[in-house]
């Protein structure tokens, strides 16, 4: 976490997360090099270096390999907070689990933290949030025995919760996290309970019951000299409404390069910002594919005048599907969608070799050479050159933008879902 040093989340906002640059093919805006993160250079120069020493040889498995890198970037979440907070439940939620699912935390109105408990995340086992016990109860009286027991330093970063005003305690660890030079989040719950209890009053106002209790937790960590801090609202039952979204956004700002981005890969988006984030990632990741596509030994589907992987492309497609929170075919959300956003879906559903192929084969003669010439003095002509890469580089970036178009939409539609829902048990 050297790169993460002791913010404690200034300004009441989480950073916008970069725009995502995928615009229609047809306006041949596939993004510049010179527009690429300096991570997709890094990679580039090692994926060189590799060509230049071993040649072709080994160099598909060498891409697939760097692709599922992402997947080993350990990162370890200390959640902490008083009995009856809602940790567990919090752990839950942010990793996209219900109660009931296999793998969730415990959670029960009694305390159920009673030792550090690690919960790996489903998509990533390398990411775990650990359900930390309170400070002040008889295991752990005081915050230097809690620092030694609960190993403090293992954590890269720390969500401190409550469901009330922030405890002595809670600001004490704060301070102490704070000198170990590492972040750490405040984090208000239970804020649908809150919001309900309110609704009964004839002079009801959301905003302004937020803006109370916000406030309220605000003029607490004043007091004890945490001056320009966030607190973040949340409910871990409504994860669509107030700042879950936000503070997950937070959270990857203060992540260093390798672990926000095994982190937007692995999170469940509840914002548009996380959606485009995810996006970017994927995008910046489409010349490798391409490439190894591009060395694959397999002869050529007859009538097509090159080989690509149709595994590895089928497989990518699905992968921006399930990253993007797009629903399965036939699937209870699926036929919730738009009749035009079920289509944009089912194009996408890639069946055969055959069929993954001919899908790929409409962007031969579009593909431009200028576009993908910019590869050849890392992955030389024989690849970069090749039918097979600028066809599959222009396939998938197309597919990208097409899905993430319609996940947009989509996520549009659950966001109303969700306020109109509530709103209607509240009325």
């Amino acid at each position: 976490m050297d790169d993460s040093s002791g913010k404690t989340m200034g300004n009441s906002s989480a950073k916008t997360m970069g725009n995502s640059s995928g615009k229609c093919m047809g306006n041949s805006s596939v993004k510049t090099m010179g527009d690429s993160s300096g991570r997709t250079m890094d990679d580039l120069e090692e994926v060189g270096k590799y060509f230049e020493q071993h040649g072709i040889a080994n160099l598909e498995e060498f891409l697939k390999e760097k692709l599922e890198r992402w997947k080993d970037v350990e990162i370890k979440f200390g959640i902490t907070g008083d009995s009856g907070v809602g940790k567990s439940t919090f752990i839950n939620a942010i990793r996209g689990l219900k109660v009931d699912d296999e793998g969730a935390a415990v959670t029960g109105v009694k305390e159920t933290t009673r030792k550090a408990t690690a919960y790996s995340h489903p998509k990533n086992d390398k990411i775990k949030f650990w359900d930390l016990p309170g400070i002040g109860t008889p295991n752990y009286p005081d915050l230097d025995t809690y620092s030694k027991k609960v190993s403090l330093e293992r954590y890269d970063t720390f969500l401190i919760l409550t469901a009330g005003r922030f405890t002595h305690n809670d600001l004490q660890l704060a301070k102490r996290v704070k000198e170990m030079k590492k972040s750490f989040f405040f984090v208000r719950t239970k804020i649908d309970q809150d919001v309900d209890n309110e609704s009964d009053k004839n002079a009801f106002n959301e905003e302004a019951t937020l803006n109370d209790i916000r406030g309220d937790c605000l003029k607490n960590l004043k007091r004890s000299s945490f001056g320009d801090v966030a607190v973040f609202l949340v409910s871990n039952r409504k994860t669509a409404k107030w700042d879950f979204a936000r503070l997950q956004e937070a959270i990857l700002d203060v992540l260093p390069l390798r672990q926000k981005q095994s982190l937007t890969l692995s999170l469940t988006s509840h914002s548009k910002n996380i959606l485009k984030e995810k996006v970017k990632l994927l995008r910046d990741q489409i010349w490798m594919v391409a490439a190894a596509s591009a060395v694959v030994g397999a002869v050529p589907f007859p009538g097509f005048s090159f080989a690509i992987d149709a595994i590895l492309l089928t497989k990518e497609v699905n992968l921006y599907k399930s990253q993007l929170g797009l629903p399965e075919e036939n699937s209870y959300e699926f036929r919730r969608m738009t009749p035009e956003n079920q289509d944009k879906v089912h194009k996408f559903c890639m069946t055969s070799a055959i069929q993954t192929t001919s899908l790929v084969a409409a962007y031969t003669a579009s593909s431009a050479v200028e576009e993908t010439a910019r590869y050849i003095p890392f992955l030389g002509s024989l690849i970069a050159g090749s039918i097979s890469f600028s066809s599959t580089y222009y396939f998938l970036h197309d597919c990208l933008n097409e899905l993430e178009e319609t996940a947009m939409a989509f996520l549009d539609i659950k966001s109303t879902r969700v306020v109109d829902d509530y709103v209607n048990k509240v009325d």
